[in-house]
């Protein structure tokens, strides 16, 4: 009795739609992998329009303020917008971050270690943005330019309304509702500042 041909076929076509589901879930990875970069790519530009945001607001609020010696108590915008600004800014860093650790840990696991970029970048800039490398471009404390943009540019503009209400009521004592008004929202600037400075600095992880 001579072979059967339809179980030649099976048995040699049966590696077949095997290789044709792994090939798919491959494909679908990669989709996903393109994806997660272009979430990246977005994530990033908008990161670096909330620092322009942040720069031009502060530069226009700042020079209204110091066209008239009244409305100096408009510095005290300035940390409560960084603050928010700055809390967007850390956020989109958080989901860049997410997305690297799961491009790192699972789905180049599940494409046999091929997609080698996350783990390499992660290996390569640790020593580089270790915080103590201060007035460097990667260390991220405080002297960072991208930190200095937020809490440096807040603790500047607390500074200057402190400053400049002392030198203007050294000779004219306002009402004390005014002043009253003025130290609850400089302490409210100074709260913002200082959460927003601690955020930075829990960010600062890989």
């Amino acid at each position: 009795m001579g072979p059967d041909p339809g179980r030649g076929e099976e048995a040699g076509g049966s590696p077949h739609p095997v290789d044709a589901e792994a090939q798919l879930e491959n494909n679908v990875m990669l989709a996903e992998y393109a994806a997660l970069r272009a979430e990246v790519d977005r994530r990033t530009n908008v990161q670096w329009n909330v620092v322009a945001l942040q720069i031009t607001s502060a530069g226009v609020i700042a020079s209204l303020a110091i066209t008239r010696i009244s409305d100096i108590a408009l510095l005290l915008v300035i940390p409560l917008l960084s603050y928010m600004l700055g809390s967007r800014y850390i956020l989109h860093d958080y989901h860049i971050k997410l997305i690297s650790t799961y491009i790192r840990d699972s789905l180049s696991a599940r494409l046999h270690d091929h997609l080698k970029w996350e783990s390499w970048k992660l290996r390569r800039i640790e020593a580089d943005t270790q915080w103590r490398r201060w007035l460097t471009p990667t260390g991220w404390n405080p002297l960072h330019p991208t930190r200095l943009a937020f809490e440096g540019v807040a603790s500047l503009a607390l500074a200057a309304a402190a400053l400049a209400a002392a030198y203007t009521w050294r000779d004219e004592t306002p009402g004390w509702g005014l002043i009253l008004g003025f130290a609850l929202l400089w302490v409210l600037g100074a709260l913002a500042t200082y959460f927003l400075h601690r955020s930075f600095d829990r960010s600062s992880g890989p």
